[in-house]
């Protein structure tokens, strides 16, 4: 029986999982926390930490494979977009990686708006500009000592696979996050490059997804157990690896992908670099089949706003999970909670679209002497739905994703029947959680074996949710009628207090 390994690079959590094939099952799974170090309001990659446990895992999942351990074929690698290593000639690299959400490129991003240069970005990238992306990123690294001469910037898969292969290349799907790729011509922009003074040659070589980046190296294979043969692949993107294990097709289904952040993904025949597009903060992109482009768009914060208010609530998770969510969903279906004015807006880490503000606070408003913790963790539910309502508006300019259109739904929310049901209600069409164990692992083990010509046949279970006419008319009145107008409000009010 052939196996493969699936490595995802996360924000919480860096997993590696191996799977059989074809049926792209999980047989065992390894996870830890991503190593990071935090300094004030600064947090990175511990890359020293992050390679070792990387290591261990691989070796974890070969052992598992016992004697079979040989018929490994390949190992893929998916990561989060924006943070990266950069890898010197002499085959050294950074000890940090600073982490996509962090903004310490703020200043770099506010000089491209003030100058208007982030419209010629937009234009040539797609991408709308923040200070989460990878060129401030890089920039502030050179202003503080970083030396890029000679230098290769490696996304976290990239660099990856670099670890285990030796050879330097880029994902696609990775590269549009860098706001450095011209996403029409497909190639790194000169332009962009030359107007910020950056070398030509930082970044590797484009790579399409799911491509062999060759073996894996003799060292490696004597640490790991991997067997030489073994390929190395880079499925990208974590939220385009996690679209193709729901086979996504164009024009009838949206992704929506779940974790620490939440993103909502389309695909697309042609990239949308409009004024309008730009005005939106509508993110384009490669997908792993390079023919088609993405537009997405994310909200900071979603599966953090439940870690965040369990822990703060005293919750036990497990507890909660097992015992108080399905309550708590029976609750919502019995009408229960129509009548609550508890609002929470969920800015943990600023705020989405339509008003991006890295700055942006989350507040619960409208508790009162009676108001009780259960109260509390639906209003994280539903005002985790609310902002990610606001963001299909965004995306769609206000016309909505259509009647006709399936909204498929990965990671965390998958197995939260509360938070599917709110979402299917309040946008009023279907919603289905597709229970993928795994699901960014999973995906780049299939966009690796399908671009490698291996047979995969990837199983797993839907339940879909369909959207109560009356509870839509609740729900879109208190995100019309309150939650918009709360929102607004504390953007007026951080604008003119908060620095």
């Amino acid at each position: 029986m052939p196996f493969a390994i699936g490595i995802d690079v996360g924000t919480t959590n860096t997993k590696a999982a191996l799977f059989g094939l074809p049926s792209c099952n999980p047989i065992h799974i390894e996870r830890m926390p991503s190593p990071r170090i935090i300094a004030g309001d600064n947090t990175d990659y511990d890359i020293r930490a992050l390679v070792r446990g990387i290591m261990d895992m691989l070796s974890s999942c070969v052992a598992s494979a016992g004697e079979y351990a040989r018929e490994i074929e390949f190992v893929s690698i998916a990561s989060v977009g924006e943070s990266g290593v950069l890898v010197r000639s002499d085959g050294t690299y950074s000890d940090k990686s600073i982490f996509w959400y962090d903004n310490r490129g703020e200043s770099y991003a506010e000089e491209a708006i003030s100058s208007g240069y982030s419209s010629t970005l937009y234009r040539i990238t797609g991408i709308p500009t923040h200070s989460n992306s990878t060129l401030f990123k890089i920039l502030w690294m050179r202003e503080h000592g970083a030396n890029l001469q000679g230098a290769t910037w490696l996304t976290m898969a990239d660099f990856v696979a670099w670890l285990l292969s030796g050879q330097l290349a880029q994902d696609r799907t990775l590269a549009s996050r860098t706001s450095a790729y011209d996403v029409l011509n497909d190639r790194m922009s000169v332009e962009i490059l030359d107007h910020y003074g950056l070398p030509r040659q930082l970044f590797a070589p484009l790579e399409e997804s799911g491509a062999s980046r060759g073996r894996v190296r003799s060292k490696v294979s004597q640490r790991t157990g991997l067997p030489k043969e073994c390929m190395v692949c880079v499925s990208g993107h974590d939220h385009m690896s996690g679209a193709a294990v729901c086979n996504l097709r164009v024009g009838t289904e949206a992704l929506n992908s779940t974790g620490t952040s939440e993103g909502l993904l389309l695909l697309n025949a042609r990239p949308s670099l409009t004024d309008s597009s730009m005005e939106r903060q509508i993110t384009n992109g490669r997908y792993v089949e390079t023919s088609l482009f993405t537009s997405y768009a994310s909200v900071p914060s979603a599966g953090l706003s439940f870690e965040w208010s369990l822990k703060t609530l005293g919750y036990e998770p497990d507890d909660y999970y097992k015992e108080s969510l399905p309550k708590l969903y029976e609750s919502y279906l019995e009408g229960e909670f129509d009548d609550t004015r508890v609002l929470f807006v969920p800015h943990l880490r600023g705020s989405g679209p339509p008003y991006r503000d890295a700055g942006s606070r989350a507040l619960f408003y409208g508790m009162r002497d009676a108001t009780d913790r259960d109260e509390l963790v639906f209003a994280t539910h539903s005002g985790t739905t609310m902002e990610f309502a606001r963001l299909c508006d965004c995306m769609t300019d206000g016309k909505g994703l259509g009647e006709d259109v399936c909204v498929k739904v990965i990671g965390p929310a998958a197995r939260n029947p509360l938070w599917m049901q709110l979402k299917a209600d309040l946008l009023g069409i279907p919603f289905v959680a597709c229970d993928v164990v795994e699901a960014v692992s999973r995906g780049a083990v299939i966009v690796a074996a399908r671009k490698n010509g291996i047979d995969v046949d990837p199983q797993f279970s839907t339940t879909a949710y369909q959207p109560s006419p009356e509870r839509h008319d609740i729900l879109d009145a208190g995100l019309h009628e309150s939650y918009i107008p709360l929102c607004d409000s504390i953007a007026r009010f951080e604008r003119h207090h908060i620095d």
